[in-house]
């Protein structure tokens, strides 16, 4: 539940001639995979994302074109530039997430280690800060 366990995953890939070949196969991602998703086709200065999932972590692979996120734990915040399709961002649960500068023709996957819980979706950045608050181990 902190910005500390978020990394960088390299993915296996073979390039040739023929083009580069990206696999995710066995442990490569560091949870089992419950739910995919992508995000493509948005508009130029929109953004996604201002929320945090309570139990769920991702991984977000830009397939194709770029993007950036700005992710933050109440404590510590960090950019990432999504702009390699052999490298994914790993982040942990309760990762507050703006996902913004989306170029026109990228795709990005997200994969979950858990299925889409509506109720499970932190929306509001106050409450997000005051459930940080009550995680975290008294000084």
């Amino acid at each position: 539940m902190s910005l500390a366990d978020a990394r960088w995953i390299d993915l296996t890939h073979s390039d040739d001639e023929r083009g580069t070949l990206t696999a995710l196969e066995g442990e490569a991602i560091p949870f089992p995979i419950r739910r995919l998703f992508y995000m493509h086709r948005v508009p130029w200065k929109l953004e996604r994302g201002h929320h945090a999932h309570r139990y769920t972590r991702q991984c977000l692979i830009p397939v194709a074109g770029a993007f950036a996120i700005d992710a933050w734990d109440a404590t510590t915040a960090a950019t990432y530039v999504l702009d390699d399709p052999n490298r994914g961002l790993y982040l942990p649960v309760m990762t507050w997430v703006r996902l913004y500068d989306f170029r026109p023709e990228t795709v990005a996957l997200v994969l979950c280690d858990t299925v889409y819980n509506p109720a499970h979706v932190v929306r509001d950045r106050r409450e997000y800060e005051r459930l940080m608050r009550e995680a975290s181990p008294a000084t």
